[in-house]
C-alpha cells in the first residue's frame, strides 16, 4: 500500500516539476519570483495530503512496536539496559501467574488459580537421651547409656496437580544408625558380622496422591501411607506432645506406614471413614512378590478406621495437644486392620480411642489397642519395615491376644508452656522364654513451644518399673527384662 502511494507522489511531483519548467521557460526575464514560491507551495501540499493518506493506512500499534527497528545498544544508558532486561525477565510474575511466599507457617509455591500448589519442608529432631538399667548386668551392677543422636532428619513436600481436587505428599527420613549384617559360609553356619554403612541415607516414609471428586465427599486415596489403623501413628512426630507411646510403637510398629489403596468419605460433618486394601501392617517399601520374597512377613490385609466427632473442630484432631484450639473438640475414633501372610500367622489389630482438647488448655487422649495373631511366629521387632521376629518363643505356633492401654493428659500453660503425664500397660507375647510380659510405663515431662510445633523443646523422664523384655529404639527403650528402668529424654523439633 505504501508503495502505491509513492507513486502518487512522485506522479504529481512530476507533473508539477513539468508545469514549472513550461512556465519558467515561456516566462519573461522579467517575472517576479512569486510564480516560483507558488509552485514550491503546491509541491509541499501535496507530500502533506499523500502523507496523511499513508498515516490512515498504517497497521496497529502494537504490530508497529514489532516491526521497530531495535534500538543501538552501543549508544544505550547501560543501567537503563539492566532495569529494562530486569522487569522483562520478572513479567511471568507481574502477570500474576505463579506466587511463593509464607503462610500459615509454610513456606509455598502456587500458581494464580491454585491449580498447581508445592510446599516444601524439613522436619529435624535433636535429642539427648539417657538409659538406667538397674542391676541390669550379671553382678548386679547398674546399666548407664548416654548421648546425642538426630532422632528424625526428615524432609519432603506436598501440594496439589492440576486442580485443587487433587492431592499429594512425599517424605524421606534418615536412617538413624548403621545395620549390622551377619556373615554365613557356604553351609549356613554364622562366621562373623560386618557393618553396613546406612545411618543418614534417606528412606522413603510416604508417597501417596488422593483425589476428591468434585463437589462430593468421597476420595480415592492409593500410595504408601499410614495405615488407618491408628490414630496417633497418623497424626505422626511432627504433632505428638511427647515421643510416641509404647503401645503405637510396638503394636502399631513405627507410624503403621503400608502401600495401599483406600476409598474415604468425608464430608466435613460429625463422621468421617476410611478403607481399602493394603499389603500388610509391615509392608513399606516392597515390592509387588509375596513372602518371602519381599522380605516381608505379610502378603497383603484390610484396614480401615471410622471417626465421631462430637463438638470442635476436624483441624484439632490433628495433633495430640490442646495448642491454639477454639473450641472444645471430642472425637471417638476405632481402626482395625487384618494382615494376611502364606505362614498362616495371620494377625489381626484394632484400636478404639477418644480425644479431648480445650481452648482452656486441658487435653486428654485414651487409647485402647488390642492384637490377635494366629500360630504366633514371635514378636516382631519394631521397624519400617519388620522381617525378623524374637525367636524363639514358648508361644510359637500359638493363637495369642495382647491388649493395651494408653492414656495421657496435659495442660497448656500461658507463656506456652505445657506439662504432661502418661500411663501405659502392655501385656507381650510372643517374646523369649522367661521375658516379664507385663509391662508398665509412667512417664512425665513438658513441651515448651518457642513458636507453636515449628519450634518446640520436650523433657521426658519414662520409667518402666519392671523393664520391658524388647527394645523400642524409637522411644529409646533399651531391653530390660525384669529390671527397672528409666530414660531421659531431652528433644529440640524444629519444623520449616
Amino acid at each position: 500500500m505504501a508503495e502505491g502511494w509513492n507513486r502518487v507522489l512522485a506522479a504529481g511531483m512530476m507533473s508539477v516539476g513539468i508545469a514549472a519548467s513550461s512556465a519558467l521557460a515561456n516566462a519573461p526575464s522579467t517575472q517576479p519570483s512569486s510564480t516560483n514560491q507558488q509552485l514550491l507551495d503546491r509541491i509541499s501540499a501535496l507530500e502533506a495530503e499523500v502523507h496523511q493518506l499513508k498515516a490512515e493506512q498504517q497497521p496497529p500499534q502494537a504490530l508497529q512496536v514489532r516491526e521497530a527497528p531495535k534500538q543501538d545498544l552501543s549508544q544505550a544508558d547501560p543501567m537503563a539496559q539492566i532495569q529494562a532486561d530486569a522487569a522483562e525477565q520478572s513479567q511471568f510474575f507481574d502477570a500474576g501467574l505463579v506466587t511463593a511466599g509464607y503462610a500459615n507457617r509454610r513456606f509455598f509455591i502456587q500458581s494464580d488459580d491454585g491449580n498447581f500448589t508445592l510446599r516444601p519442608w524439613i522436619h529435624i529432631e535433636i535429642r539427648n537421651s539417657t538409659s538406667l538399667r538397674e542391676n541390669f548386668f550379671p553382678n548386679k551392677q547398674d546399666d548407664t547409656e548416654n548421648g546425642f543422636e538426630i532422632r528424625r532428619a526428615r524432609l519432603g513436600f506436598d501440594g496439589n496437580l492440576f486442580t485443587p481436587d487433587f492431592t499429594y505428599f512425599i517424605n524421606w527420613a534418615t536412617n538413624r544408625e548403621n545395620s549390622t549384617l551377619t556373615v554365613v559360609n557356604s553351609a549356613g553356619a554364622t562366621v562373623g558380622t560386618t557393618t553396613s554403612p546406612v545411618g543418614g541415607l534417606p528412606v522413603l516414609e510416604e508417597a501417596w496422591a488422593k483425589y476428591n471428586f468434585h463437589n462430593t465427599p468421597w476420595y480415592i486415596h492409593v500410595g504408601q501411607m499410614h495405615d488407618p489403623l491408628d490414630h496417633e501413628n497418623i497424626i505422626g512426630s511432627k504433632y505428638r506432645a511427647p515421643e510416641a507411646s509404647l503401645q503405637g510403637d510396638i503394636f502399631g510398629n513405627t507410624d503403621t506406614f503400608t502401600q495401599a489403596a483406600t476409598v474415604i468419605f468425608d464430608n466435613k460433618g460429625p463422621v468421617r471413614f476410611e478403607a481399602g486394601v493394603t499389603d500388610g501392617i509391615r509392608a513399606a517399601n516392597t515390592n509387588f512378590e509375596d513372602s518371602p520374597n519381599t522380605g516381608t512377613t505379610y502378603d497383603g490385609g484390610v484396614a480401615g478406621r471410622v471417626e465421631w466427632k462430637l463438638m470442635g473442630n476436624w483441624k484439632d484432631y490433628d495433633q495430640l495437644t490442646a495448642l491454639g484450639d477454639k473450641k472444645d473438640l471430642l472425637v471417638f475414633g476405632s481402626g482395625y486392620d487384618y494382615s494376611y501372610a502364606g505362614g498362616g500367622y495371620n494377625q489381626l489389630s484394632h484400636t478404639v480411642d477418644m480425644q479431648y482438647g480445650s481452648p482452656s488448655g486441658l487435653f486428654a487422649y485414651v487409647c485402647y489397642f488390642g492384637r490377635y495373631t494366629e500360630h504366633n511366629h514371635g514378636i516382631p521387632n519394631t521397624s519400617g519395615v519388620s522381617a525378623s521376629f524374637v525367636s524363639p518363643t514358648p508361644d510359637l505356633g500359638k493363637d495369642t491376644y495382647e491388649p493395651s492401654v494408653d492414656a495421657q493428659v496435659s495442660y497448656l500453660l500461658c507463656g506456652g508452656l505445657e506439662p504432661f503425664a502418661r500411663y501405659e500397660y502392655l501385656y507381650l507375647r510372643g517374646t523369649v522364654a522367661g521375658s516379664q510380659n507385663n509391662v508398665t510405663d509412667i512417664s512425665l515431662g513438658a513441651n515448651y513451644y518457642f513458636y507453636g510445633h515449628n519450634l518446640k523443646f520436650t523433657g521426658m523422664a519414662t520409667y518402666l518399673p519392671t523393664g520391658i523384655p524388647i527394645n523400642d529404639d524409637s522411644s529409646d527403650v533399651l531391653i530390660s527384662n525384669r529390671h527397672a528402668e528409666i530414660v531421659f529424654i531431652t528433644q529440640l523439633q524444629l519444623l520449616l
